[in-house]
């Protein structure tokens, strides 16, 4: 170990009763909580996203197709079968959607009909006649049962409006109660059999509205949603789900940046403190300089000594803030600290996810920041003039 290291090893672990000790443990104290901060900032923004994320990709398409017109894909599965020689799609729903109101003993609420076929090979087999009459089973959200005081087994109604304007009045049974985990769909999305949504509309078959796609890779959704595109042609419009939530995802980002410039303030404040330390103790140790010096110590070694010292400081608050934020993290997933309205952010609570990467690039970013801080004191204590602070002694 050279002496410039073990030099400022023993100034670093020397008990100081001057202001440089308050400054010290003032700076170890800031960076800690400014590492902190930063890791609870970006694992809270990178959990919001990848619960969005994953609430959405799990009730909706990879890629949505439905025609450009707005009408129903009457020749789906023509469309399905073709889809699924390309190796890349796994999976290919018909689907409908349909706005209608739900009528329960203690009120109404807006809702949204959901059917999905799959079982294609039953398509032929929806020939209900007494559609006017029949008591439909159907599944809702758990929101829009809370609000309508809906459990399994309850009877209600739905109002659906008709081509021509005229509104339709169809008993139904409650059968399930899901939760999706988002709040929009939870209080409006209503689930139905295919042969009920068939039957519903007077239609012998069930015709959807969109065909729903799954694909491989869901980073890949534009690629694949641009081979579809070509596949189905012009007559139907194509939509992958990074296109279809761009606007929110570039928020979350966005957000994730402009918190990361703003913390990171909040470290170089408290780098500041590292130089006054350093600017103190250099005027503390101009003896120690000057004998340096004499001994023949050069100019690199006095200033590596200072750097070293000040690097010290540094890693004693990056490591204490990297242990606190991410116990901080663990303590907030455990006791689900972070829960928020879900009317207003969809979601009733958020995970906080901390990544390697995350943390790296934090810790390197404090480094820096604090690196920069020690070297003008490092290079003042270079400047240090042997001869007189030996004759001032």
């Amino acid at each position: 170990m050279s002496f410039e290291l073990k030099l400022a090893f023993k100034y670093y672990r020397s008990k100081r009763k001057s202001p440089a000790g308050f400054t010290a443990a003032a700076a170890i104290v800031g960076i800690a909580a400014g590492v902190a901060s930063l890791i609870i900032a970006q694992a809270l923004a990178k959990g919001f996203s990848d619960e969005m994320r994953d609430k959405i990709l799990a009730n909706t398409a990879h890629v949505s197709i439905s025609a450009t017109d707005g009408s129903d894909i009457f020749n789906w599965l023509e469309i399905k079968n073709e889809l699924l020689k390309n190796g890349n799609i796994t999976q290919v729903i018909p689907t409908a959607l349909e706005s209608a109101v739900l009528l329960s003993a203690n009120g109404t609420s807006y809702a949204i009909l959901r059917a999905e076929n799959h079982e294609p090979e039953k398509e032929n087999q929806n020939k209900t006649e007494t559609w006017n009459y029949e008591l439909k089973t159907v599944s809702i959200g758990a929101e829009l049962a809370e609000k309508s005081k809906l459990k399994p087994g309850d009877e209600a109604e739905l109002i659906t409006i008709e081509a021509d304007d005229t509104t339709r009045h169809t008993p139904v049974r409650v059968e399930d109660v899901f939760r999706t985990g988002l709040y929009e769909y939870d209080s409006t999305w209503i689930y139905i059999s295919p042969e009920n949504y068939a039957s519903l509309r007077g239609q012998r078959n069930f015709v959807p509205a969109a065909l729903n796609v799954s694909v491989a890779d869901i980073y890949k959704s534009d690629v694949y949603a641009e081979q579809i595109r070509s596949a189905v042609g012009e007559k139907y419009r194509v939509i992958d789900w990074q296109e279809a939530n761009r606007p929110l995802f570039a928020a979350l980002s966005l957000e994730r940046k402009v918190a990361l410039a703003i913390i990171s303030l909040i470290i170089f404040i408290a780098a500041l403190n590292i130089t006054t330390t350093l600017a103190l103790l250099v005027g503390e140790r101009r003896l120690d300089i000057a004998v340096l010096r004499t001994c023949g110590a050069k100019t690199g070694s006095l200033i590596a000594i200072f750097l070293l010292e000040g690097l010290f400081l540094a890693f004693s608050g990056i490591a204490l803030g990297v242990v606190s934020g991410v116990l901080a993290c663990f303590a907030g997933n455990y006791f689900k600290i972070v829960s928020i309205p879900a009317e207003v952010y969809s979601l009733r609570y958020i995970p906080l996810h901390t990544s390697a990467a995350n943390i790296l690039l934090i810790v390197i970013i404090a480094f820096f920041v604090c690196l920069l801080a020690t070297v003008y004191p490092a290079f003042r204590a270079s400047r240090v003039k042997p001869l007189e602070n030996l004759r001032n002694r």
